[in-house]
């Protein structure tokens, strides 16, 4: 593995790997949802128009959405739309994790988001998308596909930069400057 992949695959951890984890205190809320209508049959609830939902920090928009229960606890959360959305927050201290696509599948056992046809996901300023995208909060796995017409057939990603603490920084303080990288069309002879 090259150094670049390396380090990409390090990011795309670092930058989307609480997705599917959630305040301690979201799974112990009270669901909550609104529709033009429901359904409910056979252990799995449809909700159909103007969906919403809300358990704590997750929040979910769609134009239809589907749980399946087993003994009286989700274990899937079907979300579709033109985009359907999900939103929630992983840590106090964290921004929030912001996901979109035409159908997101969000697997509560096996904790991982399913994002299907023009799927998006944003977490502190890092954003992923593609065709497919597929976050597993146990692996800490993040895989993207970029699709198979050529329209859709790139993945994009956005990463941003991690903070480095003062104390890494070349002196250990904050008052150190860093040298600047010179261009590569820069005149020879030309200082840091």
């Amino acid at each position: 593995m090259t150094l670049f992949k390396a380090a990409l695959a390090t990011t795309l951890t670092l930058s989307v790997c609480s997705a599917a984890l959630s305040l301690p205190d979201d799974r112990k809320q009270a669901i909550n949802l609104s529709s033009d209508r429901a359904i409910y049959e056979n252990n799995q609830g449809v909700y159909i128009g103007n969906v919403s939902m809300s358990q704590g920090s997750l929040k979910i928009r769609a134009d239809k959405l589907t749980i399946i229960e087993s003994n009286r606890k989700v274990e899937k959360v079907i979300a579709e739309g033109s985009p359907a959305y999900f939103e929630q927050q992983p840590r106090a201290e964290e921004g929030v994790v912001i996901a979109s696509a035409q159908r997101i599948e969000y697997s509560l056992a096996q904790e991982e988001i399913l994002l299907q046809k023009n799927a998006s996901i944003t977490h502190q300023g890092s954003k992923i998308s593609g065709d497919r995208v597929v976050y597993s909060g146990r692996k800490q796995m993040v895989v993207a596909d970029g699709g198979t017409t050529e329209k859709e057939n790139r993945v994009k990603m956005t990463l941003q930069p991690q903070a480095i603490p003062d104390s890494e920084l070349p002196g250990g303080d904050a008052n150190n400057t860093t040298t600047k990288p010179i261009p590569d069309n820069a005149p020879s002879g030309e200082s840091r």
